[in-house]
Order: C-alpha cells, then sequence, then structure tokens
C-alpha cells in the first residue's frame, strides 16, 4: 500500500490515511472471516466506517432546515 499511497497528492494522502486507519481498527473484525483474500475484510472496514461517517453528517444535517420543500435535503426541487 506504501507505492499507493506515494503517488497520491497531499490532501489524497490525508484520505488514504483515513482508510487505512480504518482497516486497523476493524482489523480483528476481519480477521474472522473464513476467506483467504485481504482485501475483501478491508474493504468491508472502509465501507462500515463511511457508512458511520454518514450517519453523523445526517443526523448534524437533519437538525437544518431544508431548503425549496426538498425532501432529500439536496436542495433540488423534485419534478
Amino acid at each position: 500500500m506504501e507505492r499507493v499511497r506515494a503517488g497520491l497528492r497531499i490532501d489524497d494522502k490525508e484520505a488514504f490515511d483515513a482508510l487505512m486507519d480504518a482497516c486497523r481498527s476493524h482489523a480483528s473484525a476481519g480477521s474472522n472471516a473464513t476467506r483467504p483474500i485481504v482485501f475483501e475484510p478491508m474493504m468491508m472496514s472502509i465501507v462500515l466506517w463511511q457508512q458511520k461517517e454518514l450517519a453523523k453528517l445526517r443526523k448534524q444535517l437533519g437538525s437544518t432546515p431544508r431548503r425549496n420543500g426538498d425532501k432529500a435535503g439536496c436542495g433540488r426541487k423534485r419534478a
């Protein structure tokens, strides 16, 4: 993974490091998988981390008023 990281821009390296930290923080759960492929638990750890981040953001946005009557909260009116 160091080669991948070395080829990234500085701001992308920060995001990459955050993803790798997510993998490390969920490594014990990934080790319970019976699959020998390391990539799958890594990706599931990243997806889990991103889902938690989305849930936090949705909670924060839920306390703000919605614009233009948009139920999805993205600021566009539906036809």
